[in-house]
């Protein structure tokens, strides 16, 4: 994906010479924090912040920034472009000075970002939006597949020279397929409905989905609007597509679980405080739940040791995927 394309295009203004450069004199370039140097330098939106900004940026082979360097490199910067893994809170605002304008998160959530004190010091904000909704909603399916038809499972038998009859045979019971399900998808947003939207390829018998309100769009796909206690109980694949907020931290906790068939393969691409994770590895230890596809996960990165990391009915993969 382009580096450009990262940017919503609501918030291009905000790196616009119209509405962002004015803001500061033309004697020196404004100084710009990009968390990552593996960004691609090659780009129409590298070339326009070159241009404008002064750019400071961290070695990604030297792993996360810590924050005592991400404050310090703050300091005195008009502009941030930082990842999920930075946290901006009051004490990085205190420390980085009075220069900056504008923040933007490459990401479609703003948990990491304290929008309440960032808002009332005048700082813009702004997300990817919609812009990557295709990409997540391409890597749901992928995890839902991968998952449900045990892959990291097999090829683990391959590569350890364990690949026998008796072996597949055994696992070829507890596979289910998307065709004919019932699927459950917890927050209709931009990448729940491109989602559900892919769902329907599939031949999926039916989509349930939780909101506030019903959704439009889901209803033109014939999706269901229900409880997430129902949801829950009744799906065979759920999805975990809303953003992490104060009220639905561990929005998934034991009593979800507990009511969940023990086919059913649950995905998280969101955040992972959306779920109770020491539930949840119980459950999957338990073999009370069919699996889980996550990309995210507390903390990450996970120790090798963790017990999710031991489960073969648990398939994690990085979020750049």
């Amino acid at each position: 994906m382009r580096f450009w394309k990262l940017i919503n295009p609501q918030v291009k203004q905000l790196f616009g010479k119209t509405s962002f450069y004015r803001a500061f004199t033309i004697m020196s370039k404004p100084k710009l924090l990009l968390t990552r140097d593996d960004y691609p330098r090659v780009s129409p939106a590298y070339d326009i912040l070159e241009e404008m900004f002064d750019i400071d940026t961290y070695p990604v082979s030297e792993g996360r920034m810590p924050r005592d360097i991400f404050i310090e490199k703050l300091k005195g910067c008009s502009a941030l472009l930082c990842n999920p893994h930075q946290k901006v809170d009051k004490e990085v605002l205190d420390r980085s000075g009075e220069n900056l304008k504008v923040i933007a998160t490459f990401s479609v959530g703003h948990d990491h970002l304290h929008l309440d004190e960032i808002k009332s010091r005048g700082i813009r904000v702004g997300t990817v939006g919609p812009v990557s909704s295709d990409t997540v909603a391409e890597y749901n399916i992928g995890l839902a597949i991968a998952v449900s038809r045990r892959f990291q499972q097999r090829h683990n038998w391959i590569a350890s020279g364990e690949w026998d009859l008796k072996q597949t045979q055994t696992i070829i019971s507890d596979i289910i397929g998307l065709k004919g399900a019932t699927v459950g998808i917890v927050g209709l947003g931009n990448i729940g409905l491109e989602t559900a939207k892919l769902l329907k390829a599939f031949k999926v018998s039916k989509i349930l989905y939780t909101s506030r309100r019903v959704k439009e769009e889901g209803t033109a796909l014939g999706a269901q609007l229900v409880p997430l206690d129902t949801l829950c109980a009744e799906s065979d694949f759920i999805f975990v597509t809303c953003a992490l907020t104060k009220d639905t931290e561990q929005l998934i906790g034991r009593k979800q679980f507990s009511l969940m068939k023990p086919t059913a393969i649950l995905v998280n691409t969101s955040r992972g405080g959306l779920l109770d994770q020491e539930a949840l590895v119980e459950f999957l230890k338990d073999k009370k739940i069919g699996g889980a596809g996550l990309d995210v996960m507390i903390p990450e990165p996970l120790p090798a040791d963790h017990p999710l990391v031991q489960l073969d009915n648990c398939g994690m993969y990085l979020f750049q995927s």
